[in-house]
């Protein structure tokens, strides 16, 4: 028993191991790259060439938040962003570039979702894990504010900080993209647009 103990307090579980862990996305992927999953081998060969997605998302990285299954979308629809807390910093703001230059996509969605970790964890403090996150997020919310609104204030103020870059701002001015919020709710599937 004591053996055990130690076992779990240097190795705890997470529900499975590494090598559990990897041979699911092993399987995982030979499925996909059989045509065997949700997309079609047909799907994924098509798009090889060249990629055009419609949309950009800025989302949370938080595992809950797949945007190509909230938005039900094909592989190649959408040009994904993924970061914590829905932040954009330099690396995020070059990324939607890129697909904005090169891409040409007609919008460009930040989305912020429901018990939000990293805002959560900028309105208790307890950020020392996360605090490039957190001061990107400070800018939008007050200690103490209610979840729900912080998320929404947070996608907010990340709107109006791309909306102010020089590329962007030159494209929103010519009609070429679009620039929306929206808040995804964990409970009910659907996404209110701010």
């Amino acid at each position: 028993m004591r053996y055990a103990l130690l076992f779990l307090f240097f190795f705890p579980l997470y529900g499975v191991t590494q090598e559990e862990a990897f041979n699911r996305l092993i399987i995982g992927n030979k499925q996909f790259a059989k045509g065997e999953s949700g997309y079609a081998k047909e799907e994924r060969t098509d798009i090889i060439a060249q990629q055009n997605p419609f949309a950009i998302i800025l989302s949370c990285s938080d595992s809950r938040l797949p945007p190509e299954s909230i938005f039900n979308q094909r592989l190649g629809d959408l040009f994904v962003v993924r970061v914590a807390g829905n932040v954009a910093g330099p690396i995020e703001l070059q990324s939607i570039e890129y697909a904005v230059l090169h891409l040409h996509p007609r919008l460009l969605v930040v989305l912020g979702h429901e018990n939000c970790g990293a805002v959560t964890a900028t309105l208790t403090g307890d950020t020392q894990d996360i605090e490039t996150i957190a001061e990107l997020i400070r800018q939008a919310v007050t200690k103490g504010e209610a979840l729900q609104q912080a998320v929404k204030a947070n996608v907010k103020n990340v709107i109006r900080y791309l909306q102010q870059t020089p590329h962007l701002k030159s494209l929103i001015d010519q009609g070429k993209i679009e620039i929306k919020g929206g808040y995804y709710s964990m409970q009910t599937g659907l996404v209110t647009w701010l």
